[in-house]
């Protein structure tokens, strides 16, 4: 692991109960959700920004999209 970050009570609450609706561990979860960001976000702005262009070809904002999970999609149209 590269770097833990420290959550809040409030945001780790909020991604203990995101990860409850996934049936998986938080771990996990968490992965998934950066994994969908590039689906949200603009990915002009991140990469505009970024400081690490050496990191490109493996990053989920430069060019590739990489799939939505099957269980994320079902949680988003509920």
């Amino acid at each position: 692991m590269a770097y833990t970050p420290e959550l809040s009570k409030r945001n780790s609450g909020i991604l203990r109960r995101f990860a409850w609706g996934m049936g998986k561990p938080m771990t996990k979860a968490t992965e998934e959700l950066l994994e969908y960001l590039p689906h949200i976000v603009d990915k002009k702005a991140v990469c505009g920004k970024c400081r690490d262009k050496k990191f490109c070809k493996d990053c989920v904002f430069f060019g590739r999209k990489k799939p939505i999970t099957d269980l994320v999609k079902q949680m988003l149209r509920e």
